[in-house]
């Protein structure tokens, strides 16, 4: 399994990695209701994945302009990788709500 994982491309291995910390997270809200430290240390974590999370989208649009053969591949992996956002704002959703 280990293997496989490290075969997927960069982008794909951080939109798992992305959406796998801020499920734990979220499951960490849960557990931890009366913690104040969850809330704080989400904020932090939502920021840099953000920045991280651009930056990879910065490169594969620069790999798109450059790499016409690739297109497509590079597409599937912007997809990928853009399919955390609607699942960490859904996951703010809950956590707002649970407040």
């Amino acid at each position: 399994m280990e293997k496989d994982f490290l075969k997927l491309p960069l982008s794909t291995q951080m939109a798992i990695v992305s959406f796998g910390i801020g499920s734990l997270l979220l499951l960490l809200h849960f557990v931890f209701k009366d913690s104040d430290i969850i809330i704080p240390i989400g904020i932090y974590y939502v920021l840099i994945a953000f920045l991280v999370n651009g930056l990879m989208l910065l490169k594969l649009i620069i790999d798109w302009i450059i790499e016409p053969l690739n297109r497509s591949k590079i597409e599937r992996q912007a997809l990928i990788l853009f399919a955390n956002v609607p699942i960490s704002f859904v996951y703010f959703l809950i956590v707002i709500y649970t407040l």
